[in-house]
């Protein structure tokens, strides 16, 4: 019994760390997050921004690229990017 709730918490945790991370739970959201930090980034230090702080009108139109992406491509593409690093 301990076995059991304590793997049904570690799925817990595990799935609230992404949550807490990008503070969505929609994953097309929360790629569209990466996506707008890894387009905004290196353009911000650039010009001596801080890369970190991504506007929301990036995000929104990130967001317009994966608004045409179903819940499981979000969450695979997601998945890439945490996997491999690359993308």
């Amino acid at each position: 019994m301990r076995l059991i709730l304590g793997l049904i918490l570690l799925v817990a945790i595990a799935a609230a760390i992404p949550v807490v991370f990008y503070g969505e739970v929609d994953p097309c959201r929360m790629l569209a997050k990466d996506m707008a930090h890894e387009a905004y980034g290196p353009l911000a230090g650039l010009v001596g921004n801080d890369p970190d702080e991504v506007p929301e009108a990036m995000e929104s139109s990130m967001r317009l690229v994966t608004s045409q992406m179903t819940a499981r491509e979000c969450t695979d593409k997601l998945w890439e990017r945490w996997t491999s690093g690359e993308e």
